[in-house]
């Protein structure tokens, strides 16, 4: 092929292609892996919350994020750990929850400036060798906060956290691997586009030009900031694609080239007939579980806010008809709540009035459910597995609705009690925002794996109609 434009015609054409296939293929398997990482990580933040280990962040909900910016790595006194690491931790588990929800995974939005980013982001913690003696401050005071929540932990919450960890080794592994691979695709890329943008110019001199690597090297320099505008010129790639035109071996580096734009038809073939959809609806399931923390939390500020709404009104008189009531055995009413509904569809506001003790036990029970089917070893997460997968659907739909209505009413709940207790106990009220938000940012989580498996299901049974199922 010693024709250069013959060649870089061909450059363009498998370019193109491969470009096409790659977003559809490459950047779903590697968003894929940021959800799972990031969720091993907000189980993991969550776990030291619940173990005191880390304090919760309270500007979390305030904080802007424009883009991926290294994390703090700076060293740290060891009386600082859980003030610095509270703070660090909670940081780097909202850029990976904005990267999984607002991060564009393109071929164009993923260039290899960006690409350095994500893994300079992702090795923000040596997640491979986290331990209380890494060198790294990070990995050494996330390392400590591990072994001491390991420590005398129940069997359960010591396979929770080797569970997570594993996983999330697993997915930083995936990832770095599809990124490294992306870098030099990208490297490709900018070889096509100097082909198609530059040489492909009507305005540039091939004449000249092929006329020796040097003088293409100088014709592509003096035309590439008019037509690439900002892109950075890449001495070293514009170099190889002077040699693939005009070097003595230039039939070897084309074919070279072209074979690693080649799409592997195998490769297509094996990642088709591996999509197991019982574990894209499994998947969806054990996102459940990361429910359980906000929903614990909600259970113990509630009942604390209860209490002290109730004690409001424990007056004198209040005290003398308890100790009539108790003297002849007539039981108390049970306490309900006039609760302010507020539909976030209509923006209109409607009364109900709710029985405390059983919206709590509700809360209790769906926890105390999710945990267990937390391990994948364990007698829940078995019936899961051995379940069809439309009763596990029709799981997954009713899930997600009740967590709604329990989000409503613990917001009505949230509002009921800091509009309402007296002036001097008002401080005492615990709020119930940052829940709130994990049970939403979860419940997206969940929502997003279900849509995925009915989009997918939708489409096999769209192809089965037009005879194109395989």
């Amino acid at each position: 092929m010693a024709d250069p434009n013959e060649f870089s015609q061909k450059v363009i054409e498998a370019a193109q292609a491969k470009i096409e296939w790659y977003n559809a293929n490459v950047m779903p398997e590697l968003v894929e892996n940021y959800r799972l990482f990031h969720t091993c990580v907000k189980n993991l933040y969550d776990l030291l919350i619940k173990k005191s280990l880390l304090k919760p962040d309270p500007y979390k909900l305030d904080k802007k994020i424009s883009g991926i910016k290294p994390l703090d790595n700076s060293p740290f006194i060891d009386g600082d750990r859980i003030t610095v690491m509270s703070s660090r931790f909670s940081e780097f588990e909202t850029m990976l929850d904005w990267i999984c929800t607002y991060y564009k995974f393109t071929i164009d939005g993923l260039k290899i400036p960006e690409i350095k980013k994500l893994l300079e982001y992702n090795n923000s913690f040596a997640w491979n060798s986290l331990s209380p003696n890494n060198t790294i401050p990070n990995t050494r005071g996330l390392g400590q906060l591990v072994f001491e929540m390991k420590q005398g932990a129940d069997s359960l919450t010591s396979s929770s956290v080797s569970d997570i960890l594993a996983k999330i080794q697993k997915s930083t592994n995936n990832i770095a691997k599809s990124l490294k691979d992306l870098a030099e695709f990208q490297k490709d890329i900018y070889k096509y586009k100097i082909r198609s943008q530059v040489i492909g110019h009507p305005n540039f001199d091939k004449e000249k030009a092929f006329s020796s690597q040097s003088e293409e090297v100088a014709a592509i320099k003096k035309m590439f900031t008019s037509v690439m505008g900002k892109e950075p010129f890449y001495t070293q790639l514009v170099e190889e694609v002077a040699r693939e035109d005009q070097a003595p071996d230039k039939e070897q580096l084309q074919a070279a080239f072209l074979e690693r734009l080649a799409i592997k038809e195998d490769d297509s073939k094996k990642k088709s007939q591996t999509i197991d959809t019982k574990e894209m609806l499994l998947d969806a399931v054990r996102t459940l579980c990361a429910q359980c923390t906000p929903l614990a939390e909600i259970f113990n500020k509630l009942k604390e806010n209860n209490e002290i709404i109730q004690s409001a009104s424990n007056t004198f008189m209040g005290k003398f008809i308890a100790a009539l009531k108790k003297a002849f055995g007539i039981p108390d009413k049970p306490v309900e709540y006039d609760l302010t509904i507020i539909d976030q569809a209509t923006n209109t506001q409607r009364k109900q009035r709710v029985p405390f003790t059983p919206f709590c036990a509700d809360i209790q029970k769906k926890m105390n459910f999710y945990n267990s089917f937390a391990l994948k070893n364990s007698a829940g997460y078995r019936k899961f597995q051995a379940a069809e997968e439309m009763k596990v659907l029709e799981f997954l739909n009713k899930q997600i609705t009740e967590l709604q209505k329990i989000s409503i009413l613990t917001k009505a709940f949230d509002d009921y009690f800091k509009n309402n207790a007296p002036a001097e106990k008002r401080s005492k009220i615990k709020g119930l925002s940052m829940e709130l938000m994990a049970l939403k940012n979860n419940s997206v989580n969940t929502n997003q794996r279900r849509a995925e498996y009915i989009s997918y299901m939708e489409e096999q049974e769209q192809l089965k109609k037009l005879g194109l199922d395989k």
